[in-house]
């Protein structure tokens, strides 16, 4: 990955899950320098604003780094106990929703009405004869068709809409009890007490180390074997299931141990490695 000219000093260091590794301090062409701890550029996977994220299996270039933070200045060993805890939160949701659906139906209805009309009615009206008058001589017996208007009333229908109700329809918020169950995790310490049963943990605490000189020894760096550092692991080990040691802290035995180291077989590794490999031992140690 290509970080030329993009990192400053401050960026924080963060993890595919988000966990922190520290601040960037400084850097050169082949390290980020992590809270003083040298990383190479190919433990990262990419940069983000202001977060630089370490890849997939770039976390073990930080592992060791916590583990020598867990020892305090004092002397003391300090193991994080982590747990976890459930947090319930609230969010709203669309449980579904209320169908109100309108149709048309039909019906026949009957409406009673009155209705007016004109009713002819011919009958025949007896006078006393007389003589006709001059004025009714012109037209006595002429032919002709009379023709008298017949009225009446004729229904006439219309539809009218009228409003004759109204559907309400109104959300009430009504509560419910609801217990959540979840797994939640947390840390426990166990401190072994028999050699035998730490020994898988001192193996893989010298693998690590391995891998950590051979990553930054380069072609000077020499493999050696679990044997030829057993020996730390378990003086350590045994120092510290030692009744005399009961109140006393690694700074306070260091020079014992130092001297045994200088006094035995030579393991063909520095006093420093040696020393962490002590430190290691006396750690998982009885306490």
């Amino acid at each position: 990955m290509n970080l030329t000219g993009k990192l400053k000093p401050g960026m924080r260091v963060v993890g595919a899950d988000e966990t922190e590794y520290g601040t960037v301090e400084h850097y050169d062409h082949e390290r980020v320098y992590v809270d003083g701890q040298p990383v190479p550029y190919r433990a990262f996977d990419r940069l983000d604003q202001d977060r630089l994220y370490v890849r997939q299996g770039g976390e073990r270039y930080f592992s060791e780094r916590r583990q020598e933070q867990a020892v305090s200045r004092e002397g003391e060993v300090r193991v994080p106990l982590v747990e976890e805890r459930l947090t319930v939160g609230i969010r709203p949701i669309e449980l579904g929703d209320v169908e109100i659906r309108k149709t048309v139906e039909t019906e026949q209805t009957s409406v009673p009405i009155v209705l007016r009309r004109d009713q002819v009615d011919v009958r025949l009206v007896g006078i006393d004869e007389r003589p006709i008058a001059l004025y009714e001589v012109p037209d006595a017996f002429k032919e002709e068709t009379i023709r008298v208007p017949v009225r009446g009333e004729q229904a006439s229908v219309q539809k009218v809409a009228v409003v004759t109700g109204e559907v309400a329809v109104s959300r009430t918020e009504v509560s419910e009890r609801q217990t959540v169950s979840e797994t939640v995790r947390q840390v426990t310490v166990t401190v072994t007490a028999n050699y035998d049963e730490a020994r898988p943990h001192f193996r893989q605490h010298f693998e690590q180390m391995q891998a950590r000189l051979k990553e930054t020894g380069g072609p000077t760096f020499r493999a050696r074997d679990f044997a030829a550092a057993e020996s730390n692991y378990r003086t350590g080990f045994e120092a510290r299931n030692d009744p005399r040691n009961a109140n006393r802290s690694f700074e306070d035995v260091e020079g014992e141990l130092r001297a045994r180291y200088f006094a035995g077989a030579d393991t063909g590794e520095s006093w420093e490695s040696d020393r962490e490999q002590l430190r290691t031992g006396w750690e998982h140690g009885r306490r």
